[in-house]
């Protein structure tokens, strides 16, 4: 026979008609007992039966209950625990031990499991059990790390929910555990990524707007003083742009080792971006701490670095600020460390700065000069003055060359040794270049024009203009468009050209000296003055710097004997030889027994604007001569015809 009872279909149910049956079937059983009644008895054995099938049923519920729930969490990888609150008893399944290593269950109670948690999480895991159990949470949720057997610290997420009785008070709590370190690691390596550099590991300028504000406030607590060095490497352009991306970044790397190398473990370095970084020196005293810390950074720099075969040396500009005394905010210290560096920088780097409230002007200035000279080209507002080269032995006009000059909105003139550079750090030079190029091929091609014989003209020619491929044929091909032979330009270039350029630079040169322009090697002697330089280029012309002149007349010093020593290596290797700067009759005298070419200065003339400059010293080609006598600026002797 089979007993259907509709309160066996819920498992509320099942429970209410187990209490009610079995009472029925004592009352029943008691009534045979009593009465000697058959028929009770039969009713209470039934009842008694009816009673125990939803008890099986429940029983056979909750086993298959369990198996599901212990299949999910095994399934789950999570384990299990229960835990009660007055006697700290805790149980834990295999599951957990499992995921810390361990085999066997030592784990008792509550004191014993909080030995096993990092002593950083012991407060922070009490607090989160301790406001659950206080009903603050609608449940138990917290992630800590828990040792494990192997020693190291493992990542737990453990979430769970309190039983509790008619007062609210809690009597039992019970849950899973997750071993969540995978995901922690990876929320950790995209948080790293986050706040430091990909290719140094440095910190970034995430990481630098959160430390600094921590920094200058500890400090400000502690009555001392923070110290922001702004760092950018000299010249690091030159190197990407000549050896490439990947030498310029495996540079870097080495550079940031050595800023870790040379500075406190408190200390915070950050990668700006690019090549530059910023060092920031947080609870010193004084500026001397400052100073020292930037000293050893730059002889650090300094150290050769070899990278894929080749030899680099680099050099390091520093600004350096102070909190408080230059600025109260991060934006204002890092903006003022900036401007410092830039002074650094513009001195021939290699050195530091202290910030000084005066600097806000000259960086202002810098800011107006590179605003204007981008639209220069378009307003007009460059123009080619030119400067006589003289025969010093005949006084002959033999060429000139050609000066930039820049007029500005106001009409002033703008001094060369404030804009070129500010052009060179922004790349306008390139397109400045250019321009030189082109006006300065219109300008012989208006003199031929005009019927005027034909001077040697002279340009000067950017390191940055020769990376940049192709700048020979073009050149090239502007001059036989404009129907000029090519000895008629000569291209001056410094030393700096050998500094950065690669093989391919070098022979933008070879092309233009193989094509008849003529090559002029500029300001020798101010630089590293290497004679290999003179061997890799085919040189027709060199130029001895202004300061070496003003030293002849002196007689102070070596200048005179150097000078001598630079024209006689010069004629030993077929070259012309130009003096720079010839200002009075003296220095002119010494030249010309010193057996010097060519001079070139204000004896002569100032550099003219083309038409002035045409008048005063280019004659008509009908005259048959190619030069003709150029008189003094100061009547020291009369000029002779050619």
């Amino acid at each position: 026979m089979v007993i259907n009872i509709p309160c066996l279909r819920s498992s509320r149910n099942r429970r209410r008609c187990f209490g009610v049956l079995t009472s029925a079937a004592a009352v029943l059983a008691i009534s045979g007992l009593v009465f000697s009644s058959k028929t009770a008895e039969l009713a209470a054995a039934t009842l008694l039966i009816a009673a125990i099938a939803p008890a099986i049923v429940e029983l056979r519920h909750l086993y298959a209950t369990f198996r599901a729930h212990d299949l999910a969490m095994r399934e789950a990888q999570d384990g299990l625990w229960s835990w009660y609150p007055v006697t700290k008893e805790l149980n834990v399944g295999q599951r957990l031990l499992g995921l810390l290593g361990y085999t066997e269950n030592f784990i008792p109670d509550t004191h014993a499991w909080l030995e096993l948690v990092h002593p950083d999480d012991g407060a922070h895991y009490n607090r989160t059990v301790a406001r659950h159990l206080k009903g603050e949470t609608p449940y138990f949720y917290c992630e800590y790390r828990v040792r494990a057997s192997n020693g190291e610290y493992r990542w737990l997420a453990s979430r769970g929910l309190a039983l509790r009785n008619r007062r609210g008070v809690a009597y039992l709590m019970a849950g899973s555990v997750s071993d969540i370190t995978q995901r922690k690691e990876s929320e950790e390596q995209v948080r790293f990524l986050a706040h430091h550099d990909q290719l140094t590991g440095l910190a970034n300028r995430l990481l630098l707007a959160d430390c600094l504000p921590r920094a200058m406030a500890q400090s400000k607590r502690a009555g001392q003083a923070v110290a922001v060095l702004f760092m950018d490497v000299d010249r690091f352009k030159d190197i990407n742009d000549s050896l490439g991306h990947e030498v310029g970044d495996r540079l870097l790397t080495v550079l940031a080792q050595r800023l870790r190398e040379n500075v406190r473990e408190s200390d915070i370095i950050v990668r700006q971006g690019g090549d530059e970084f910023i060092i920031v020196l947080p609870g010193i005293t004084d500026a001397v701490q400052a100073h020292a810390t930037a000293e050893k950074i730059l002889k650090a720099m300094a150290q050769t670095v070899e990278v894929d075969a080749n030899i680099l040396c680099v050099t390091a500009s520093i600004g350096i600020t102070f909190y408080p005394d230059d600025g109260l905010t991060p934006e204002i210290l890092l903006r003022n460390a900036d401007t410092a560096m830039y002074q650094a920088k513009a001195a021939g780097g290699n050195g530091l700065r202290f910030y000084t409230f005066q600097m806000n002007e000259a960086i202002q200035r810098r800011m107006q000069i590179e605003a204007g000279l981008r639209h220069a080209i378009e307003k007009k507002q460059l123009q080619l003055f030119l400067q006589p080269q003289v025969d010093i032995a005949s006084r002959c006009l033999v060429g000139c060359e050609a000066l930039l000059r820049w007029q500005n909105d106001q009409g002033q003139f703008v001094p060369p040794d404030q804009f070129i550079p500010v052009a060179e750090d922004t790349g306008l030079i390139l397109p400045i270049g250019d321009w030189v190029i082109d006006r300065a091929i219109a300008q012989l091609a208006e003199w031929r024009q005009a019927g005027l014989m034909l001077p040697r003209l002279a340009i000067n020619i950017s390191p940055r203009q020769l990376w940049a491929p192709g700048l020979a044929q073009r050149l090239l091909e502007k001059m036989a468009a404009a129907g000029l032979p090519p000895p008629l330009l000569e291209v001056e270039i410094t030393e700096s050209v050998f500094l950065g350029s690669n093989e391919e630079s070098l022979n933008e040169l070879r092309q233009l000296a193989a094509a008849g322009v003529k090559l002029a090697l500029d300001d020798f002697g101010t630089g590293y003055s290497s004679l290999s330089y003179l061997k890799q280029l085919p040189f027709d012309t060199l130029k001895i710097d202004r300061g070496f002149i003003k030293e002849i007349e002196s007689g102070r010093g070596d200048g005179e004997p150097i000078v001598a020593a630079i024209i006689a290596m010069a004629k030993a290797l077929g070259m012309q030889i130009v003096a720079e700067g010839v200002e009075n009759g003296n220095q002119l005298e010494r030249l010309h027994r010193l057996d010097c070419d060519t001079a070139q200065g204000y004896l002569f003339s100032p550099a003219l604007a083309d038409k002035t400059f045409a008048e005063l010293f280019l004659r008509p080609a009908t005259t048959g001569l190619a030069d003709h006598s150029i008189p003094l600026a100061s009547p020291l002797s009369n000029p002779t015809s050619c």
